[in-house]
């Protein structure tokens, strides 16, 4: 699960609130925990990658939230965020536009950001690091420097290293994955029909595919999940509202359990997503206190 901060002090990471829901996850039998902490760019047309400045999130509290969770029970893996204004507009990581020498400052500036979580994840004892996810127009338009960002990273890192691709596009046009211990597709495919069977059936185009991009590599969900929305399975991907169907959340996450488990080389995923306190932001891709929470306890108790 994608257990996400919330952005006040005693309420986040490290907090007694978040040990609460820690609980919760473990008796709903999730074990794996990934961890969002964040840098910030004032534009998407700039380089700029700046991180250590909230005040809600410290590397302490980070510390404290991996500790915590380690001593429940759980894996842990560190996975950054990069967050600017402009992703409130429909904007994402995957918008991000800079001539080649604003990519080399990028690459530059978002190595020192990914390395800085990644000593921090490795002195945690965090078993998985995320290199990063979603930079579509990175990944296209620099071939390679993944690969180095991944190089750097494994400087401190020992534990395993993936980077969590766009299902749109990205992942099939990713040259680096060698670079890396597993694949990561973030899997917010869009799926048909009304029925748990529909659905299963609508993923098999989406596995064939990322089995090909592949290579026989493992692969992971770094992210997954769908809002309890009528149009939650067609279009997992779009944050908007929409009439409130917790039995599309549930259907969803149900067939992707059963579509994707039955492939050999699916290694797991992390669920978007939890909070460290509920209800949270009110967000309706949390399966709290829904049917979709039922066949989560389901699958990871079984």
């Amino acid at each position: 699960m994608n257990l996400a901060h919330l952005h006040q002090r005693g309420w986040g990471y490290g907090s007694e609130r978040s040990k609460a829901q820690a609980n919760r996850l473990y008796e709903l039998g999730v074990r794996d925990v990934a961890l969002n902490p964040f840098a910030y760019t004032r534009s998407l047309s700039r380089p700029d990658v700046n991180y250590g400045g909230d005040p809600t999130m410290t590397d302490d509290d980070l510390r404290a939230e991996v500790r915590n969770l380690h001593d429940r029970g759980f894996t842990v893996t560190m996975k950054p965020h990069l967050w600017a204004w402009q992703f409130m507009a429909g904007k994402g990581n995957g918008d991000i536009e800079l001539d080649a020498a604003g990519w080399k400052l990028w690459f530059e500036r978002y190595t020192e950001f990914a390395v800085h979580y990644a000593r921090l994840a490795a002195d945690s004892g965090c078993a998985t690091y995320c290199a990063g996810l979603e930079y579509t127009s990175a990944s296209r338009q620099n071939p390679g420097a993944w690969a180095q960002v991944a190089k750097a990273i494994r400087a401190v890192f020992p534990g395993k290293l993936m980077y969590a691709a766009n299902w749109y596009e990205e992942y099939e046009i990713f040259a680096d994955w060698d670079a890396y211990d597993l694949v990561g597709v973030n899997a917010y495919f869009p799926l048909t029909g009304s029925t748990v069977e529909a659905l299963v059936e609508s993923w098999r185009p989406h596995l064939d595919n990322i089995e090909r991009a592949a290579g026989g590599r493992p692969v992971v969900f770094p992210e997954c999940g769908y809002r309890a929305v009528e149009l939650g399975t067609a279009k997992p991907w779009d944050p908007g509202t929409g009439p409130l169907d917790p039995e599309v959340q549930a259907r969803g996450y149900e067939a992707l359990f059963r579509a994707c488990s039955a492939r050999p080389w699916f290694a797991g995923c992390w669920w978007w997503k939890w909070f460290t306190d509920l209800p949270g932001e009110d967000d309706l891709y949390v399966p709290a206190d829904m049917p979709a929470e039922g066949v989560l306890r389901g699958w990871f108790t079984a």
